[in-house]
């Protein structure tokens, strides 16, 4: 979660997007570095003076998590305290499940809310038409029964941009792409671009490209042995599922060696 922390930072913060305006209502007008102490939640995402004057705090999620109103709480008073104003503070949901995060906490003696905003509630075609290279990278999040279209028409008006800012959006779509399993697809379209791209001298950037090939790889050879299980065993159980997800190529191409000489499950995974 880290490396998706990192890259949605700097792609708020360099790469452009118009997200600040349609979440809070102005772009930002300076960034503020805030880190807090002794308390449950360290360090905030984004927090940012915004145009209209209004203290904006803008946390991302990639998964839900239960004690999201409690942090959200924990950010409020430790803002509030420090700019002696409160901050207009919104979640934004980038996870593949669906968000079950509430937007607020009510107890006897409180009341607190926040805004909480699924990606996948954008319209991806207008993302794509910004002229913006952070709006653009974020399309990757936003649903489609097409990835792999949506991809190269991604990387088509990401050719667009200079070379040092099309290089930094393309790295951070590398990264982003993982949070729905396009890891594999985006290093496959960009190997095809008809341009070069310096990062791949970064051993961070190579290793992120390559392990995106490896990840795509493993995830089709884990579906057709998925599929010939079902085929022989009947419905595949969840521990079975377990061991798939969790196996590295060897593995699977071990058992997909001994998959007809196997009685059972159990002989196969034993």
């Amino acid at each position: 979660m880290q490396d998706f922390d990192r890259a949605l930072k700097e792609l708020f913060q360099t790469a452009g997007t118009s997200l600040f305006e349609r979440l809070g209502g102005a772009s930002p007008r300076s960034w503020l570095n805030v880190e807090f102490a002794h308390t449950r939640a360290p360090r905030a995402d984004l927090v940012a003076w915004l145009e209209n004057d209004k203290l904006f705090h803008l946390e991302f999620q990639s998964s839900n998590d239960s004690r999201m109103s409690w942090r959200m709480l924990d950010y409020y008073a430790q803002l509030c305290q420090k700019y002696d104003l409160p901050p207009l503070q919104v979640v934004l949901y980038l996870g593949e499940e669906p968000m079950r995060m509430g937007k607020g906490l009510e107890h006897r003696n409180l009341r607190f809310e926040y805004q909480t905003v699924d990606i996948r509630d954008f319209d991806g075609d207008e993302l794509a038409g910004s002229s913006m290279p952070g709006d653009i990278v974020l399309e990757v999040l936003c649903p489609t029964p097409e990835p792999r279209a949506r991809i190269r028409k991604i990387l088509d008006r990401l050719l667009a941009f200079p070379p040092e800012e099309r290089q930094r959006a393309i790295r951070l779509l590398l990264i982003l792409s993982g949070l729905r399993g396009l890891g594999e697809q985006v290093s496959t379209e960009v190997a095809k671009m008809p341009v070069v791209f310096d990062f791949m001298k970064d051993s961070f950037m190579r290793g992120l490209y390559e392990k995106g090939v490896d990840e795509g790889r493993n995830e089709g050879e884990v579906r057709v042995l998925r599929r010939q299980l079902s085929q022989r065993f009947g419905p595949v159980p969840s521990w079975v599922d377990e061991r798939l997800s969790a196996a590295r190529e060897e593995q699977l191409e071990s058992w997909a060696d001994r998959i007809l000489a196997a009685a059972s499950l159990e002989e196969l995974f034993g």
